[in-house]
């Protein structure tokens, strides 16, 4: 019978080559739905190793599964996808999505080489996924625009696909920031989503006639103090963020603005107060413009639903968090005004996405590095592995999810609506 000390013993043989694999990954840094070397280097890895994949899953993403066919079905969940630099000179994995990739490898090969999960009837599945980061709008838009995806993101695409359908879990772990803490259990993301504004006038020489022209920035700037006002409608624990921005502002110094565009993130850490705060912010936009007799078009994107994390599987995390940590190490039910499509999935499948510490510099800048190892690539793997084991070995820990099937539907209806 193999114990989980026997499982993370797998991690240590393959220490060396883990570091060296994490750090790999970590050059290759690739935009959304563009992670052509990453997927290759690791189908290289499957294929070495004998593990079965699907490939090219929305676009540029894998799944590999290893276990019982019909068994009890758990997702480990990793991104794949990197960011612009900031100097423009390229791309880099500034939110550690690459760390991500290493620790699911880690923990199929301890899996594989193990071979645990033929005393079970479980399966696992790798799930290796393209374009988390909400960014490349025009890039994203045009391979809609040609149908080699439906949405912006690569989890959604995945779940519309019905990569997701049979699973019974999800899996995940995340680099948190520069904290005292090794770990971080039961953290919320926000939900957002993106709105566009367009305010239409009429043009008027600023000098001669302004009084004939209905000047469009206005109507914007008013929106944008309304819009502030709102954020005292809600209660600090409901995440909500607005803070938008004039994209196009329009005209010139001696002509009355015709067009301006207001463009903002609407977040919030729970649906009803997401859907909440979109009509508010729709009525403020509206009437902001009806007052100042000015037309207002308001378009709506999607962008992903809030985590909630399930606490039933976060209580066997903390478990296996404490075998390298001490209580005082592990930062309990964080709350971040950051978003991932990791919530979209939380919404339809018991999901769960622990932090792990060990980065220095910035996330999403330049300055991002990795500067623990240990706790990055071989304690969070470890980590990792220990929920499986204890999900595979003892069933009263198994979470199922339930009307997955009119989750899904509901989830797709109001995301094709809105995307």
């Amino acid at each position: 019978m193999i114990t989980k000390e026997d499982l993370h013993s797998y991690v240590e043989i393959e220490r060396k080559e883990i570091i060296k694999r994490g750090d790999d990954f970590f050059q290759c840094a690739e935009l959304g739905f563009c992670e052509v070397q990453t997927s290759k280097k690791i189908i290289d890895l499957l294929v070495d190793w004998g593990v079965p994949y699907q490939k090219d899953v929305a676009l540029t993403g894998i799944i590999a599964t290893i276990g019982q066919e019909n068994g009890y079905h758990i997702a480990v969940v990793a991104d794949m996808d990197a960011l612009p630099k900031k100097d423009g000179s390229g791309t880099i994995h500034s939110c550690g999505h690459s760390i991500q990739t290493t620790i699911a490898l880690t923990v199929l090969k301890a899996l594989l080489d193990s071979n645990v999960l033929a005393q079970t009837d479980c399966k696992v599945s790798f799930f290796f996924t393209p374009a988390e980061e909400f960014i490349d709008f025009e890039y994203r838009d045009g391979l809609i625009a040609q149908g080699k995806v439906e949405f912006r993101s690569g989890k959604q695409n995945m779940i519309a696909l019905g990569c997701f359908d049979g699973v019974d879990c999800v899996l995940s772990a995340h680099a948190n920031g520069e904290v005292d803490t090794k770990f971080d259990v039961g953290s919320t993301l926000a939900g957002f989503m993106a709105k566009k504004a367009v305010f239409v006038g009429r043009a008027a020489h600023s000098g001669v006639a302004p009084h004939i022209g209905r000047n469009a920035l206005h109507g914007a700037t008013l929106a944008m103090s309304g819009i502030s006002f709102l954020k005292d409608q809600f209660a600090p624990d409901k995440g909500l963020r607005l803070n938008p921005v004039l994209a196009e502002c329009g005209g010139s110094v001696n002509v009355i603005p015709q067009q301006t565009v207001l463009e903002t993130y609407v977040r919030a850490n729970d649906n009803e107060t997401l859907l909440e705060a979109c009509e508010k912010v729709d009525l403020c936009l509206t009437h902001c413009a009806k007052a100042l007799e000015l037309d207002c078009v308001i378009t709506n994107t999607v962008g992903y639903l809030p985590l909630r994390q399930s606490n039933k599987i976060n209580s066997i995390v903390k478990e296996n968090m404490l075998q390298f940590c001490s209580p005082e190490e592990i930062m309990e039910n964080p709350v971040s005004g950051a978003s991932g499509d990791v919530g979209d999935l939380s919404f339809l499948i018991p999901t769960v996405q622990f932090g792990f510490s060990g980065i220095s510099g910035r996330f999403h800048d330049d300055s991002f590095q990795i500067s623990d190892l240990e706790n990055c690539y071989i304690n969070a793997a470890k980590v990792m592995l220990g929920i499986v084991y204890d999900m595979v070995k003892e069933k009263n820990n198994r979470v199922l999810t339930s009307n997955y099937k009119e989750k899904k539907e509901e989830y797709l209806s109001f995301i094709r609506k809105n995307s």
